[in-house]
Formats: C-alpha cells, structure tokens, sequence
C-alpha cells in the first residue's frame, strides 16, 4: 500500500504535483550548476557550484523518488523497455520522428534500481570539481570586478531564502508525511550548501581568498549522500521484486539526517520548569515584553553597527584609500573620517612613513628577522660578530668570477646586506603600494636580491674586499630603486647597508695566510725597489760630482791656455816692436826666472885665465831697449 493511501484523491494529486515541480527544479538547478562549475571565465569560485548541483540532484532522487512511489511507478519492470529505448533512440538521431516514443521509452524504465542509482552516480560525479585549484587568474578577475562575486552571492542569498520557506513548510508537516519529513531533511543540506557558498562569495569579494575547507567539507557531505542513494540503488539488484517493492515506499538519507535544527535551550527550560513546577513562563509580562522587544532592539543593533562601518579612524602612522562602490575614490590622511556603509565603501589601509628594514638574502622565516634588541652595557650578540672566521646567519653566499694570473677561475664571496624602504609619501604612491604590490616585502626583497648578485656577479673578491661599502650600498639602491620605479610600485628605497663582505668563513684564515704572503711580496718588492732607487740615486749623485769637476778642470786649463795665449801674443807684438833686443832681455827674464834659488855652476874657459867672469842681471824695461822714452816715477 503506498503511504498516500486513507487521503482524498484531491489532496494526494496536490501533493503529487508538487512533489514532480520539486523534482523538476531540483534537476533544472542541479542540471544548471553543473554546466556553471565548468565556466572558468567568470570571476567567481566555480567550484561551489559543484556541491550545489550534488545537493540538488540529491533532492531530485528524494523527491522524484517519493512522486513515483506515490503513484506506484518506482518498481516497475519493463522486459522490452531497453531495447525499445535504443531503437527509439537511432530513430530520434536520425529525425524520424521517434523522439515521442524515446521519452515513452525513457519513462518505461523503472526509477528503483536504474533511475536513483544513474542519479545518485550523477550527483557523485557532479561533486569532482571541488577538488580542483582555482586558477590564479579567477582570484585577479575577482579582484578587479568584486561586483560579480556580489550579485552571485545575493542570488545565493535569494535561492538560500525559498530553500529555507521550502524547509520551514516540510517541517511543519513532517508528521502528516514520511516524504515531507525526507524532503525536510534534503532541503536543509541545499540550505545549509548554498548559504556556505554564499558566505565564500562574499569572502572572495572583500578578502580576495577563496577558502578550500568549507568547500572540500560541502562536496563532501553531499557526496556521501548521493553515495548512500547509489548504494541503496545498488543493493535492490540483488533484492526481489516484493522485497524491492517495500523499501523503495519512501526515499530518505540516513546522512542527511544529521542537518537538523537544535531545540531552543530556553523553550526546553520553559518545558521543565511549566511540568515540574507548574509555572508558566510565557504568561510573565516582563519576559513576554524581554522577548517582544529584543527582535527590535537587535535589529536596531545591527542597523546601528552596519551604519558605524562609515566611520574610520587612522592612526598617525596609517593612511587609507577609501574604496566607493570598489572604485578607489580617496586617500584618507590619519585622523577620522566618514564615508558609506559597508560594502558600499570600504578602506584599504596602507603605511603612512613607516620604514620597514629586511635582510636581501634572508626569507619569510625567522632568520630574515634583525637580531633582538640588547642593553648598552651587555655584551653584543654573537650574531653581530663581524669577524671573517665566524658564519653569520644572514649572510648569502655567491660564487663570482676571479682570477689568477692570466687563468680565470671561480671565487666564493658572502655578503650581509640590510635594506630600508617604505611606501612613498604622495597619494599616488599609496594607490600602487596598494593595487600594483600584493606583497611589497617580497617584491622589494626579490629585486634587492637579484641586484645584489648582479653586482657581486660583476666584480672578483679584491675588488669587493677594496670598495667602500658606502659605493656599494648607493650602487644597489640606485639600481633597486630604479626597478622599483619601472614597476611603479609606489616603494621608496631609504637606504641600502652593507654589512659586511668577505670571503667564507671555513676559508677565511687561508684567505688571511693570502694576504699576508701578497703583503710580504709587496714589502720586499718595495724594498728592492727603494734599494734600486738609492743606489741609482747615489751613482747618478756621484756621476754629476764627475761631470762638474772634469768641466771645473777643463775650465780652469782652458783660461790658463787663454792667459798663455794672452801672454804669448803680448810677448809676440812687444817681439814686433822690440825687435832683437826684445828677445834677449825677454831671454834673460826667463833665465833670471828659472835661476831664482838655484845653485849654478858656471863653466867657462876664460876662467883659467884669472879674468873675473861677469853676469849682467839688470832688468831694463822694453821701452828703452826699443830707444822709447819713459815718463820718470
């Protein structure tokens, strides 16, 4: 007997009705959110739609199910029905008019096992894409037009609410039917699926995140639904008819039984107290009033809260761009301002001068964190130690070129570098820290990084040990901050500090004994060039005393040949003008000359005579030899 039986033929062909326009909705709808969970063009998260259409086939199998049994049809068995429906079906394929006898066919063929185990296969297969990971570009769609995301979730909202009449009305007659009961049951999962996509539309919308938890656990609730309609499909094929026949009378989920509504604490309250005590608390005046008024006062509460949603407050160290209808309107400066309710505006808060430092070679972890802060009189850190033989946790390693002589080989450098930035001060510069930079620590991080490399890249190890670090700093934040500036992220680079640069610390002490062996290379090459330098300094000092004393000589005999040759030519006109005479008084000078001092001999024969030799010695001057007169004295 079917669970109608004992109403009137006027009420069971209403409720047949309604149950095929429930059936009918649920598969329309079901039917729809499948083909929108495959439209990945839109900027919404299409995977809900997934356990949406699960949800609904779901309901299709109840009420369909509970339409059929009403009116016997569930189990019926047709031998020629497949047949039937495949000859039916090339006719319709090829349009001779075969498509009426196709649905006569299609309806040949009984709901339990096929039809509820097809559907119920359907609405598992329907919950696949869930499971998927939202492309990168739904995520940048959503953000740019939040619009959609809204409208989707208002029609969520919408849908959610009929769900919700629809549930309250099953409720309210669940004990006059088992069906209505079962159909109570299926509409409170669609209920409680769409307002779960709801929220994560409105989410996607003001948070620009699609949550994947909410999502996989409504996909799996309604797949474990539409897997228990399939097991109980599957388990009639091995029944017989009579015993098929009686548990297919009413179509219900062990599942979703579990999605139910929780009794009032309070209404239980009140049932103990009126049974046990005897009084009844709706009759009290002051809780009737309590309980006539707080519906008014919570929604004044809530009109007041939404409307306080226009009001912002910034700290001195924050600015806003405030967002109109998702159009960026204004940049707020700190202080208090006043725009629309949420979600018609809303403020986007950006740093108002804030410097923030990161480490170029650390990460988001715990090591690109400045080293704590220490008392002035305690001891530093060790990780402050800036000696060469210790490693330092936020330093980065880099292997450049070097070289050795004329060969080229490879050198291991590390290098501590910290830089300072922070969001430019104009409005212009918050609006692209804000919509051009989704991480701004990244971004600035990855290009200080790669210019940092770039630059050690480009220069061996002594020329890095030999720069400055301040040349270095202002050579990175040029660089760093003219990418920035090509991206227009709206960043301004304060400053760039190195903090150290030297070769690793395993090969620092042979990095020393380097040193220390070029520096004694140095020092005795200088030392035999100043040896060099002295001894050619004292032979060219020794050659100029040479050169000056050979043309003092040749000076010196030079003016005694020109005084002879004086003298000679003087010797040679007074010979002119003297004549004879000249020459033998100019022979007696010399020979008085060369006798001065001497001890003579004097030989001569006139001697041995006894005659008196006589020398005349006079000197007489020239002019009278020559018969001229001299003036007396």
């Amino acid at each position: 007997m079917s669970f109608l039986a004992g109403r009137s033929t006027e009420s069971t062909g209403d409720e047949t009705r309604s149950l095929a326009w429930t059936a009918a909705i649920a598969a329309g709808l079901g039917a729809l959110f499948v083909l929108l969970s495959f439209v990945w063009a839109l900027p919404l998260d299409v995977r809900w739609y997934a356990p949406l259409a699960s949800a609904w086939l779901d309901l299709f199998i109840v009420a369909n199910g509970a339409r059929l049994s009403g009116q016997d049809r569930a189990v019926r068995a047709r031998t020629a029905s497949f047949g039937l429906l495949a000859r039916t079906a090339w006719r319709a394929s090829r349009r001779q008019h075969g498509s009426t006898a196709f649905f006569v066919a299609l309806r040949s063929i009984s709901w339990q096992p096929w039809g509820a185990l097809v559907s119920a296969c359907a609405a598992l297969a329907a919950t696949a894409a869930a499971w998927l990971a939202l492309p990168p570009a739904t995520l940048i769609r959503a953000l740019i037009s939040p619009a959609v995301p809204i409208a989707n979730c208002a029609v969520l909202l919408v849908i959610a609410f009929v769900t919700l009449v629809a549930e309250r009305t099953c409720h309210g007659q669940a004990e006059r039917s088992p069906v209505l009961a079962s159909l109570a049951r299926m509409f409170r999962v669609v209920l409680v699926v769409t307002l779960a996509a709801a929220a994560s539309s409105a989410w996607l919308a003001y948070a620009g995140s699609a949550p994947n938890w909410p999502l996989r656990v409504a996909a799996g609730l309604t797949a474990a639904i539409a897997l228990e309609f399939a097991l109980r499909a599957a388990v009639l094929f091995f029944l017989p008819l009579a015993s098929r026949a009686s548990m297919t009378r009413v179509p219900a989920s062990a599942i979703a039984s579990v999605v139910r509504w929780r009794p009032s604490p309070f209404a239980a309250l009140g049932n103990v107290v009126r049974q046990q005590y005897g009084i009844d608390l709706r009759q009290n005046w002051v809780l009737r009033s309590v309980a006539r008024l707080l519906p008014a006062a919570l929604v004044s509460i809530v009109i007041v809260g939404w409307l306080l949603t226009s009001v912002s407050f910034l700290s001195p160290d924050q600015r806003a761009v405030y967002e109109r209808f998702g159009e960026p309107a204004a940049v707020w400066q700190p202080g208090a301002h006043i725009g629309l309710p949420w979600p018609f505006g809303k403020v986007r808060l950006v740093d108002n001068g804030t410097v923030h430092q990161l480490i170029v070679s650390g990460g988001a972890d715990n090591s690109s964190v400045a080293s704590p802060s220490v008392h002035a009189d305690d001891s530093a850190p060790d990780a402050l130690n800036r000696l060469w033989d210790v490693a330092h946790p936020w330093e980065t390693t880099q292997v450049i070129a070097g070289a050795s002589g004329d060969q080229q080989n490879f050198q291991i450098v590390s290098a501590d570098v910290r830089l300072d930035y922070r969001i430019g001060a104009s409005d212009a510069d918050a609006r692209a820290a804000l919509y051009r930079a989704t991480d701004a620590e990244g971004l600035v991080r990855s290009i200080a990084n790669r210019e940092v490399v770039h630059y050690l890249a480009s220069h061996t190890l002594a020329s890095l040990l030999e720069t400055r670090q301040t040349a270095i700093a202002d050579v990175v934040r040029a660089n760093v901050q003219r990418q920035l500036d090509r991206l227009g992220a709206g960043i301004e680079v304060v400053a760039v500090v190195v903090e150290s640069i030297h070769p690793p610390a395993g090969a620092a002490a042979a990095y020393h004994g380097v040193q220390a062996a070029q520096v004694r290379a140095q020092a005795s090459v200088a030392q035999a060039r100043a040896y060099a330098a002295t001894e050619l300094g004292d032979a060219r000092e020794r050659a100029t005393d040479d050169v000056a004393q050979a043309q003092g000589d040749a000076a010196e005999t030079l003016a005694r040949a020109r005084a002879q040759q004086t003298d000679f030519d003087a010797d040679v006109g007074a010979s002119q003008l003297g004549g004879p005479a000249y020459a033998f008084e100019y022979y007696l000078r010399k020979l008085v000359g060369g006798l001065h001092d001497a001890r003579l001999t004097v030989i001569d024969d006139r001697l041995a005579q006894g005659n008196r030799a006589t020398l005349d010695l006079r000197a007489y001057p020239a002019g009278d030899l020559a018969g001229v007169a001299q003036p007396n004295h």
